[in-house]
């Protein structure tokens, strides 16, 4: 049987067209395969510029709140202040703990004046002798964080007041008919002029859980920095009316402003009262609401201001917004005055009230006494 030929040339030409195939995949990679390397290759990392570091100026030194003085152990200054109403009637003198208080504010009552001195750097063990609240307390301590108010007791009004103040979170009562434990009358003082008590004692009775320290009142200048502006004066006098007339006197020995009243105005110790600072801040008053016969002092509002410190007058403004603010001190064109560090007085005569330096001989006169 002859085999036919015919499928031959179809077989190789199949053949041939595979082995092209073949022929130019290989041509096409550029030669032989490479094997692929199973690690990848390294990536440069992102350059990154370091932000700068921030410098900041360290935080101040503590301070005590009401006199701007170093305050070693912050811890000292955890606690409220506490506010005693003192008399300043000739029967009420000597004074015992003015010169402990860090600040004392001096009101106008019915025909003299009368003392809120704040405890706070210091304890007064004794203070004294403790009078009367007026309607004039309730805000003039309302921006010091809740204090304890110290008095004697009042007429029924005022009482209401207090009251009230305490229900609003303004003040803590601690007077008298409250806390009458940690009070006494002194021997050799006549009623009503020998109520006394301990500062010590009532912070350790009476002080509620949660208060917290007073914020600043006044703000200061760098310590041992000078008066920025203001008249070098020999001193200062207020006169409040009716014949309380008060001078401070520069002492440049001991850098504060001696006080007079009636001679020398000393402490049961005999320590005149000699404050860094004294504040004149010329109010308003009116007739308390709930006792007409009462002058009542508005601290809220503005009006002028008379700054002694480091032996100058600074004269310019005062002004509150509201109770639980501050006053701000500003000369006539609206500068801040800053206080010496230390204790201050602050004096709240009426407005218009005649206030003006001494002449020299008035204030040697005074010193020799």
């Amino acid at each position: 049987m002859t085999r036919s030929t015919s499928a031959r040339p179809a077989i190789s030409l199949t053949a041939a067209l595979v082995a092209l195939v073949l022929t130019a995949a290989s041509c096409s990679s550029g030669g032989d395969p490479v094997a692929a390397d199973p690690t990848p290759p390294p990536t440069e990392a992102p350059t990154t510029t370091a932000a700068p570091t921030a410098t900041s100026e360290p935080p101040p030194p503590p301070t005590w709140p009401l006199t701007g003085l170093a305050l070693d152990d912050p811890a000292a200054a955890d606690h409220p202040a506490v506010v005693v109403k003192i008399d300043n009637s000739a029967d009420a003198r000597p004074h015992v703990g003015l010169n402990q208080a860090d600040v004392v504010y001096e009101v106008w009552v019915e025909g003299i004046t009368r003392f809120a001195a704040v405890f706070h750097t210091q304890a007064a063990d004794p203070v004294g002798p403790v009078r009367s609240a007026r309607s004039t307390d309730i805000d003039l301590v309302g921006n010091l964080g809740r204090p304890l108010l110290v008095w004697s007791g009042g007429n029924p009004g005022v009482t209401g007041q207090v009251k009230a103040a305490e229900a609003e979170g303004v003040l803590v009562d601690v007077s008298h008919s409250v806390a009458s434990p940690q009070y006494w009358r002194q021997s050799g003082r006549r009623a009503p002029h020998n109520l006394f008590t301990n500062v010590s004692d009532l912070l350790a009775t009476r002080t509620p859980e949660g208060a917290t320290p007073p914020t600043p009142l006044f703000a200061y200048r760098d310590e041992g920095a000078p008066a920025e502006t203001g008249d070098a004066v020999p001193g200062v006098r207020i006169d409040y009316g009716l014949g309380s007339i008060v001078d401070y006197v520069w002492d440049g020995e001991r850098s504060c402003w001696a006080r007079y009243q009636d001679g020398a105005f000393v402490d049961e110790a005999g320590q005149q009262v000699c404050p860094a600072n004294v504040v004149v801040m010329q109010a308003q008053y009116g007739s308390s609401e709930v006792d007409a016969r009462s002058p009542q002092a508005y601290t809220v509002g503005d009006g002028e201001a008379f700054v002694l410190t480091d032996g100058h007058l600074v004269t310019g403004r005062w002004a509150r917004g509201d109770r639980a603010a501050p006053a701000t001190l500003t000369t006539a064109d609206g500068a801040g005055i800053g206080l010496t560090r230390g204790t201050t007085w602050v004096a709240v005569p009426k407005a218009g009230s005649p206030v003006g330096p001494l002449a020299p001989e008035q204030a040697a006169a005074l010193a020799a006494g």
